[in-house]
């Protein structure tokens, strides 16, 4: 292995694009992983995901660029590898290239970051709250805080929100500190104890001595804590015995509270509300729509008393083995409720005949339901049938259903397990 990576980002997490020299080439999966002298990529670690960018070098006179996907290290002291989508063998030991970072991600990383620390941070001055777990997501950041969550825990989050706006909106300085060990990094007045090995990053908001937060973490972070923006709280839950609190913090949180905003007046418009009398109009709906789901309720149960006596009707009438309706208001759950409710009256009634099968169809879910007295598996049809004419399915011998791709499809299985018994 040759010389260690210089880490750019640890002096300015700012500089996002520097002219670096290839030190080794690795392979994975047909693709270039390379080792550069100096870098001003973060590889993954401390619950921050790593950067991505470019890297460009010169060839024949032209200049090609290739994305960087992924970038890793072994250790916070060891090199950094770079997986580019560059094919196996584009780079080569001593190429001059040039690296960039995606710096929007870059500073959202940043964003996230510091303002997980001075979220963490005000919770516990306020409460004496501590950290067990950070996650910096794709929609969400979240912290598992060792706490019970209680409706009274919720209003401390709340206050906890506030808190750590105000330390935002006091714009104050944030210090990285390094140290070559833990026992050097005891010095600082640190939040938990440090647990890491070799060097030690400290970051620090406001005054050293007496911080509003202060913390070991490898990661980026912005230099002031006004560029966090802002933090906002979306949920938390009960979480192992703790608390997960669910927040955002900088652009994202603003594009979250932003696409909130749109629906709610989306919702507000449709309504013809306003901010402040919405839940009573929903509230107003939401009784109407019960109204009506008790009403359709009535109406079904009628529909299928109806519907039973009419199928029963037909038995007494038409000496066959077999029967078939179809039905395109009627779902495939009333319909199983139908054929049961069919077949056990069918079974008192001494004059529906020799019924062995009846097939209730759905036809808006292309769904077959079948029901036997007896005489015939309704599964053993569905299983050894229904799949010629692409369907699936299964069931028990007095019931099964099958589903299709299409009606015409149903239609023919049903002819097929009807024809030798009509």
């Amino acid at each position: 292995m040759g010389s260690v990576t210089e880490r750019i980002y640890r002096s300015n997490p700012y500089e996002s694009k520097i002219k670096s020299r290839v030190e080794e080439v690795f392979h994975s999966e047909g693709k270039d992983v390379l080792v550069l002298d100096k870098t001003v990529f973060f590889p993954t670690g401390g619950g921050q995901p790593c950067d991505r960018g470019t890297v460009s070098l010169m060839r024949d006179g032209e200049k090609k660029i290739f994305p960087i996907v992924d970038v890793y290290d072994h250790s916070l002291e060891g090199d950094v590898f770079h997986v580019t989508d560059a094919p196996e063998g584009t780079f080569a030991p001593g190429d001059q290239v040039e690296t960039e970072l995606d710096w929007d991600r870059r500073f959202t990383h940043m964003q996230r970051h510091l303002g997980e620390h001075l979220f963490t941070g005000s919770l516990y001055r306020l409460f004496g709250w501590k950290n067990k777990g950070f996650h910096m997501g794709e929609d969400y950041t979240t912290i598992d805080m060792e706490v019970t969550h209680s409706p009274e825990v919720d209003k401390m989050i709340r206050e906890g929100e506030l808190e750590v706006n105000r330390v935002i909106w006091m714009d104050v300085p944030v210090h990285v500190d390094y140290f070559p060990d833990k026992e050097a990094a005891s010095v600082m007045p640190v939040r938990k104890p440090i647990t890491a090995h070799g060097m030690i990053s400290v970051v620090t908001a406001g005054d050293r001595e007496d911080p509003l937060d202060c913390c070991a973490c490898c990661g980026t972070h912005a230099d002031s804590t006004g560029q966090v923006g802002l933090v906002k709280v979306y949920k938390a839950e009960a979480n192992k015995g703790m608390t997960r609190i669910y927040f955002d913090s900088g652009k994202p949180a603003l594009m979250k509270m932003r696409q909130e905003m749109d629906l709610l007046r989306q919702i507000t418009d449709r309504f013809s509300a306003g901010d402040d009398d919405i839940i009573s109009k929903l509230d107003i709906q939401d009784q109407k729509e019960g109204n009506l789901r008790k009403r359709y309720a009535s109406l079904r149960d009628k529909v299928m008393e109806t519907e039973k006596e009419k199928i029963l009707s037909v038995m007494k009438d038409q000496d066959r083995e077999t029967f078939d309706f179809p039905y395109e208001c009627l779902e495939a759950g009333d319909l199983v409720k139908l054929g049961f409710a069919v077949m056990n009256e069918r079974g008192e009634d001494k004059d529906c005949g020799a019924v062995k099968l009846l097939t209730l169809t759905d036809e808006s879910s292309h769904t077959v339901l079948l029901f036997s007295s007896g005489e015939v598996s309704c599964g053993k049809l569905v299983k050894e049938k229904a799949g010629a004419f692409g369907g699936r399915g299964g069931g028990r011998d007095d019931n099964a259903r099958a589903i299709f791709p299409d009606m015409k499809s149903a239609r023919m299985f049903i002819r097929e397990i009807t024809a030798k018994r009509q």
